[in-house]
């Protein structure tokens, strides 16, 4: 940082901490199914696997600045898995940031592993962590660009206080994580019907 300026990573911790709200009213999308390269099968000496066990739901959601100006750069992305009702539910924040969609911060509730924290010595942070957890912002811009790049992946995670019961409580989560109002009204996946 020189002088008063301040860095990339100040500006989009104080744009996550800014008090935002939902600019128009997202829908679920299918988000394409996981399927093996026929170059990935051969080195296994299979046929190419597509899984619809795979298959996710993805809801992309615009924001609004505090005075419902929307904010261009910056959305909300949450996924869930099509045939596996509240496992595996992340919510990333993301920042467009020259020329790609750059992953700010992460919210992962109900991992089916453990995470563990690669750095956890240095930063001060569990070796790992069980549960729902939130990769801040904050915590990885302590160890620079490489945090934020799609392989970095944000490795630095600290626990949630609670585990969410329902779609409606992990919404909820998000929206008091990266100070967004009305997310608690989005409409739950299909699957969720009965956890609401």
């Amino acid at each position: 940082m020189i002088g008063n300026e301040l860095s990339k990573f100040e500006i989009w911790q104080q744009i996550i901490l800014s008090p935002k709200s939902l600019f128009n009213w997202p829908s679920w999308a299918d988000s394409s199914m996981y399927r093996e390269s026929r170059r990935q099968a051969k080195e296994f000496g299979r046929i190419p696997l597509a899984s619809n066990l795979a298959a996710r739901l993805e809801m992309i959601i615009s924001l609004a600045n505090a005075d419902e100006i929307a904010l261009e750069d910056v959305r909300i992305r949450l996924m869930v898995w099509k045939n596996r009702p509240m496992e595996d539910v992340t919510a990333t924040f993301e920042i467009y940031d020259a020329v790609r969609w750059v992953c700010a911060s992460r919210i992962d509730f109900v991992p089916v592993s453990p995470h563990p924290n690669k750095y956890w010595r240095k930063y001060a942070l569990e070796p790992e962590v069980n549960g729902s957890h939130i990769h801040a912002c904050e915590d990885n811009a302590k160890i620079g660009s490489d945090a934020f790049a799609p392989v970095g992946n944000l490795p630095n995670a600290r626990s949630l206080d609670r585990e969410p019961q329902s779609f409606k409580d992990i919404c909820q989560q998000v929206g008091q994580l990266f100070n967004v109002t009305g997310l608690q009204d989005l409409p739950p996946p299909a699957w969720n019907w009965s956890l609401l």
